[in-house]
């Protein structure tokens, strides 16, 4: 009976764990900015273009805006389709090589911020390059960026690297120095929540059973 026990728990700890761990690679991010230390309006820049030329085709969606100025104010280059009520898409296919997404916003609120979904085609042979997504603050003028010193503005970077099969790529986020506090998470699936909750919930009740 202990060992079967000692079992129980094992194996509920790894379903535990292996929900955890879907958690951190989800494809869906959020991204906020706290910009209290920011007055007035400005501009968000976002981009997601390709690594090169034999890049797989993939895409991100934009949703659950946070401080977003109205739709009409968006200047957009490349493939980007969409509006603040139906998300916004840029894809990573330009002839260009340049998909961008400029669009107003308010730093009165003290927060900037939305989600933002991956989704790619296949590269099976894992051969392609990858996609950058990445994020800029500027000021009403648009003549300097905020919150750090990086030449390019950049004050987020994920990295999109297509999978063995359709959707099931990688997101990397690459390290960048910034002066105002950023965050960059992963947003779980709601099954994902479900399996977490339901593996810690039977943790629970084994060792109640123990204790008993």
């Amino acid at each position: 009976m202990f060992n079967t026990s000692i079992t129980l728990r094992r194996s509920l700890l790894a379903l535990a764990l292996s929900a955890a761990a879907s958690l951190a690679s989800a494809a869906t991010y959020h991204v906020e900015f706290d910009t209290s230390s920011f007055t007035g309006d400005g501009w968000i820049d976002l981009q997601f273009n390709p690594g090169n030329a034999g890049t797989a085709l993939a895409s991100v969606t934009l949703t659950d805006f946070i401080g977003f100025g109205d739709s009409s104010t968006a200047q957009t280059v490349g493939n980007v389709a969409g509006s603040l009520a139906t998300g916004y898409t840029i894809t990573n296919d330009d002839p260009g090589g340049w998909n961008d997404l400029f669009h107003a916003v308010s730093f009165s609120g003290g927060k900037i911020g939305f989600n933002v979904s991956f989704s790619g085609a296949a590269d099976p042979l894992q051969t392609s390059g990858g996609s950058v997504f990445s994020v800029a603050l500027m000021n009403a003028d648009y003549s300097a960026y905020l919150g750090t010193s990086l030449a390019s503005g950049e004050l987020v970077q994920l990295n999109w690297t297509a999978g063995v099969t359709a959707g099931e790529g990688a997101v990397a986020a690459t390290p960048l120095s910034n002066s105002i506090p950023t965050l960059t998470s992963p947003v779980p699936e709601p099954s994902t929540w479900a399996m977490l909750a339901g593996g810690l919930a039977l943790l629970g009740l084994a060792r109640r059973r123990q204790q008993a």
